[in-house]
């Protein structure tokens, strides 16, 4: 051995330590290896097969939904028509309101009364 420390412990644990990392060098090709081609594949496979099953739950999950709000449309059609009723009613008081100023106006009336409020 070409080993400029002429001392033989320095020098055997230099030769020691080379083989040590040549080993340690091939196990980490080794795992590399192993992890692209089984451990890697193995998990994306576990992941697919989690969000497969979860987009069926998520299927089945809509369609039971669906079904339930397929078998009740007479209570949402009351919803909806209260709704609009209550909305027409609003609207009916509005215009009501609008009618009732746009009248005092044409009639005259200024709204100069102390009991009117400035805004």
């Amino acid at each position: 051995m070409n080993s400029p420390f002429h001392d033989r412990r320095t020098s055997s644990l230099f030769g020691r330590v080379r083989e040590d990392l040549s080993h340690l060098r091939e196990d980490v090709g080794n795992l590399v290896h192993h992890t692209a081609r089984y451990a890697v594949p193995q998990g994306a496979r576990e992941i697919a097969d989690t969000a497969r099953h979860r987009l069926v739950e998520g299927g089945h999950y809509a369609a039971s939904r669906l079904r339930s709000l397929r078998s009740s449309p007479p209570r949402q059609a009351i919803g909806v028509l209260g709704g609009a009723i209550l909305v027409g009613v609003l609207a009916a008081g509005i215009y009501a309101i609008v009618k009732s100023e746009n009248a005092r106006r044409a009639n005259g009336y200024d709204g100069d009364s102390p009991d009117d409020v400035p805004v």
